[in-house]
């Protein structure tokens, strides 16, 4: 079941990674405020169709609480320094460094999670992170598009990302879905609002810009609410670090949408063989 969840999340997650990166380069300096918009006009929805479905006991305890209101302000910060760093670097670089969240989950996850990947899906993650390394090791050398500051905010982003999977799996694990739905994805959204306060009265004048912008925002927003699903769906059914191993591959896809939407034609053979490795490591994380 998970590995139908992980699909909807490969599709979703390209289109966000690409959008967003066009996103960056065209009104990247609402940066907080589109994550905000993100957040209220899309997750949120989203969330509160999935409420329905899932039943939900809201009496988690004061522990729970507390950990559910100040470590859900991780996924508000992930969104804002990706969008920075798709500003200064393309999406084939960024997806590739973003490769590297897995070893924080990881670390994470198997010492305080109790997780007990097997061998031969050790092996998967590890043929996961090489492909996602291959797919751009030209690109990597040469940084076109790119700055250090970019790169910076692009291992930054990767270490939100990979203890932010783990810190959602290790809720899950204390509260049911349904209660996490309620106050994990309602802080974030709490969160993303007061981060982009002082920007929300700008929301009227960004939803008037041209009709191209306009339409990449909501396809954006759309696709982004529709990966989230996805991945906390599958999260909820299988194992933090396998799953984060495995969204890993979506850097094979984002590399392989690049050459046609991005133009982005370098070095393809690289690229083609990254894919064949990934797809091995996949097969293995979901044997």
């Amino acid at each position: 079941m998970w590995q139908l969840f992980v699909a909807g999340y490969f599709v979703f997650g390209t289109a966000n990674y690409v959008l967003r990166r066009e996103l960056a380069q065209k009104i990247g300096e609402q940066n907080r405020l589109i994550n905000a918009v993100f957040f209220l006009f899309f997750l949120l929805p989203v969330g509160a169709v999935l409420v329905f479905f899932f039943p939900h006991n809201l009496n988690v305890g004061s522990t729970n609480l507390i950990l559910l209101l100040a470590g859900s302000i991780v996924w508000p910060l992930y969104y804002l320094v990706a969008f920075s760093a798709n500003k200064h670097v393309d999406v084939g670089i960024f997806s590739v460094i973003n490769n590297l969240s897995p070893i924080v989950t990881l670390a994470i996850a198997l010492p305080f999670l109790h997780e007990n990947p097997s061998t031969l899906q050790l092996v998967g993650i590890g043929l996961l992170i090489f492909s996602g390394a291959l797919a751009a090791s030209s690109k990597l050398r040469q940084k076109s598009g790119s700055t250090w500051q970019g790169i910076w905010l692009c291992l930054l982003t990767a270490l939100i990302l990979g203890f932010a999977t783990a810190y959602e799996k290790f809720m899950l694990n204390r509260i049911d879905f349904g209660a996490y739905l309620v106050y994990g994805w309602g802080a974030q959204i709490v969160w993303s609002t007061i981060i982009a306060w002082s920007d929300l009265k700008k929301i009227p004048a960004m939803f008037s810009k041209t009709s191209a912008t306009r339409s990449i925002l909501i396809i954006w927003g759309v696709s982004s609410a529709l990966r989230s699903c996805s991945f906390i769906l599958a999260l909820k059914v299988t194992s933090a670090s396998i799953l984060s191993a495995t969204t890993d591959f979506l850097s094979i896809l984002v590399v392989l949408v690049a050459y046609f939407y991005l133009k982005e034609r370098e070095h393809m053979l690289i690229k083609w063989s990254a894919a064949a490795i990934g797809v091995l490591g996949l097969l293995l994380v979901a044997a």
